[in-house]
């Protein structure tokens, strides 16, 4: 009991410390993510009417092109937003901002993956990207 009592105590101490910087609830999640090896990060900022996409990649040189897609689901369906080729990328890390003009209602859950496939055909898509919708 005791041990509930803590926590309780931590999650609202945490809680109320964010709420006091001026933080408000929803930056906790910035809307992110990043490969567990660290090659490749988006994160995803809605704007007035489209939404940005920020994409940090550790070696571009390694990547024929990537591609960012976007659905209402978070498993299926996704449909190809943009494409970056990477045929005579030469840097390293690399930081992309790729705006989506034409983005799907603010009013909906939308979610944007990144699939990347190498100069040697390996394809590998990452877990997608929540941007919630505008209540």
């Amino acid at each position: 009991m005791n041990k509930f009592i803590y926590a309780a105590f931590l999650i609202f101490f945490i809680g109320c410390s964010d709420a006091f910087a001026g933080h408000p609830a929803a930056d906790k999640f910035n809307y992110s993510f990043k490969s567990a090896n660290d090659e490749v990060g988006m994160v995803v900022v809605r704007g007035k009417k489209d939404v940005a996409l920020h994409l940090l990649v550790k070696d571009m040189s390694k990547y024929d092109h990537i591609v960012i897609e976007r659905s209402n689901e978070p498993v299926k369906f996704y449909n190809r937003c943009k494409f970056i080729s990477c045929f005579d990328a030469t840097t390293e890390k690399t930081d992309l901002t790729e705006i989506d003009n034409r983005p799907y209602d603010k009013n909906a859950n939308v979610y944007y993956r990144v699939k990347t496939i190498t100069k040697d055909g390996i394809e590998r898509v990452y877990p997608p990207v929540l941007l919630p919708a505008v209540k």
